[in-house]
């Protein structure tokens, strides 16, 4: 039988006693589940606007925030839907009719992809936020409005800007 140093002996023992770091797993599962849930729900109470550069929305003190619906956005020089472009603010003002046949097709289109809520009424009912700069002028704003409606988008919402501070 071979001896062994005194010197190895001694390594062996303290080795022996010194066990190897462990990793407590559990407290870290605790943690990336709370930190997913975090995640999720977060993730779903945002809801983006449109940003356009060429836009000031008016102010107002609404503490509501928008919920994901269809939008229209309309510039000083042109109306969108979803960022496609529908028509020049220039010829819609220029036509004579009460609404906006371009805006009516789109919205037609979009309404076959959205089911609607039906109202205490019987009659189809679907959300839409129309962002407007805010030197539009009526006209235009009820042209928009009118064609919403007859497209079964009667529930309009108007995006604005929140005031900071003070009251109206």
């Amino acid at each position: 039988m071979l001896h062994k140093d005194p010197r190895q002996l001694r390594l062996l023992r303290r080795h022996k006693r010194n066990k190897p770091a462990t990793i407590m797993l559990t407290s870290m599962i605790d943690i990336f589940t709370v930190l997913v849930f975090f995640l999720i729900v977060n993730a779903q109470n945002q809801v983006h606007l449109p940003n356009n550069q060429n836009m000031q929305l008016p102010k107002s003190n609404a503490q509501d925030f928008p919920k994901e619906t269809l939008t229209i956005q309309i510039t000083p020089t042109d109306i969108f839907v979803e960022n496609q472009h529908i028509a020049t603010v220039k010829d819609v003002m220029l036509d004579n009719s009460g609404i906006i046949n371009a805006l009516g097709q789109e919205l037609k289109y979009r309404a076959g992809k959205l089911p609607p809520e039906i109202n205490v009424q019987g009659l189809p009912e679907r959300s839409i936020y129309i962002l407007a700069d805010r030197h539009i002028p009526y006209s235009l704003l009820r042209k928009i409005m009118v064609t919403c409606s007859l497209n079964d988008f009667s529930h309009i919402s108007f995006a604005v800007e929140r005031k900071h501070g003070g009251s109206a």
